[in-house]
């Protein structure tokens, strides 16, 4: 596996997030219309807000 980036390979940890049922509808939305799966969406959306 490879950070958001896809440059450096790297350890891989995983982690639990709990969120509304909503929230998880509108995730899963977003990664089929872009065609991703759903935690690279999230990785991508920290690896964006962690930047800034």
């Amino acid at each position: 596996m490879t950070t958001p980036d896809n440059s450096t390979p790297e350890r891989i940890v995983r982690f639990t997030v709990d969120m509304p049922e909503s929230l998880h509808e509108q995730l899963s939305q977003k990664a089929d219309h872009y065609g991703k799966k759903k935690a690279m969406v999230v990785r991508l959306a920290i690896a964006q807000t962690l930047k800034d």
